[in-house]
């Protein structure tokens, strides 16, 4: 009976070894340098080929950019340059925590920090501050203005009445040209 089992044996072994063959065909003989590139801001990843050419760096950035992910830079290129292949900062980026001008090496990781200090909603819709219907924590998130001053803001209004021009809110106890030089591009009527 062993004698019997070894030509069906070693037909199935030439079977399996043809059949990986077959598989792996295209894997052995596919020539191409291309590398797997991940990117996705909702943390769904989607998958593309970069080809990879040589004296070309590819750097990763991560963090508060529209498109994380590899991207392939000019030798010369800067942190500047990736932000922008990347679609740009995002609205709540902290762009004090990245060097625009610094060179970009093969293999950097850029990451962008969040800043989420402040009222993320009115940075994404990019609207100025509406000084007469602003709650306090809306006047909070503007720069120089803390909680304290916010609620002198609040009170003034309700003392009165609304602010006429932007320029009203130095009317407020506190609140100089100093301040008024800091929110005033940030706030409306």
């Amino acid at each position: 009976m062993k004698a019997k089992l070894k030509p069906y044996m070693i037909i199935i072994l030439i079977l399996c070894v043809l059949v990986g063959i077959c598989f792996l065909w295209p894997i052995i003989t596919d020539d191409s340098d291309s590398v797997l590139v991940e990117g996705g801001i909702d943390g769904n990843s989607s998958i593309s080929t970069v080809e990879q050419q040589p004296n070309k760096p590819i750097a990763y950035i991560t963090g508060a950019v529209a498109s994380p992910g590899l991207y392939e830079l000019e030798s010369s290129a800067t942190v500047g340059d990736i932000v922008k292949l990347a679609g740009g900062l995002l609205p709540y980026a902290d762009v004090e925590s990245v060097n625009m001008a610094k060179p970009v090496t093969a293999g950097d990781h850029i990451h962008v920090v969040f800043n989420f200090h402040g009222n993320p909603e009115v940075l994404l819709r990019g609207n100025k501050i509406n000084i007469n219907s602003a709650t306090a924590k809306e006047l909070d998130s503007l720069p120089g203005i803390g909680p304290a001053m916010a609620k002198r803001i609040e009170e003034y209004r309700s003392q009165k009445g609304p602010f006429t021009s932007v320029e009203g809110i130095k009317g407020v106890k506190g609140i100089g040209d100093g301040v008024f030089k800091k929110i005033k591009d940030k706030i409306t009527i």
